[in-house]
């Protein structure tokens, strides 16, 4: 079993202030939002909360967290405050690391690396649809990815359609 963690990137700019939509940054009040006590601090609280209440233990338990990223400029941004709020709460985190299937959103090629990763926990910082469409092929459950939202669910060594379970669901932070 695996624990994922699935996080739509935070607010970003509107579409055309970038040169491309690969270059949109976070707005400077979306990464506030991530970085705010309300934000990713506390959604990684609730996590090991709920991890452990499922008795899974810490989030960490079983070496440091691999922790992926689309390559937009807005993801790796999420992926950054995601780390920075794991290592406040003195869990063990790998240096972001760029997942091109997040960013093509392509759910075999990130599927098979879930399945392939030695991490026993693994964030992903993406886009909607893929967090939406992905997480409900997993659960079964359909939640929406407001931006810097996340989901933790735990993945059997086996993945088909609605055999993962979502433990616990952040809707986001404010802003």
């Amino acid at each position: 079993m695996k624990q994922l963690i699935l996080i739509r990137h935070g607010k970003p700019e509107p579409p055309g202030a970038a040169a491309t939509d690969a270059l949109r940054a976070l707005t400077p009040e979306g990464r506030a939002a991530l970085a705010a006590p309300t934000g990713f601090p506390a959604t990684f609280a609730q996590f090991a909360a709920a991890a452990d209440a499922c008795g899974l233990g810490a989030l960490d338990a079983a070496g440091p967290i691999a922790l992926w990223t689309s390559p937009a400029d807005r993801a790796r941004a999420t992926a950054e405050e995601a780390h920075r709020a794991l290592e406040g709460l003195g869990v063990a985190a790998g240096a972001p690391q760029d997942c091109e299937a997040l960013w093509e959103q392509d759910d075999v090629a990130f599927l098979d690396g879930i399945a392939a990763a030695g991490a026993q926990t693994v964030v992903a910082c993406g886009h909607i649809p893929f967090m939406n469409r992905l997480t409900a092929w997993l659960t079964g459950e359909d939640v929406s990815f407001n931006p810097g939202a996340a989901a933790l669910v735990l993945v059997p060594d086996v993945v088909m359609p609605g055999a993962c379970a979502l433990i616990s669901f952040v809707p986001g932070p404010a802003a």
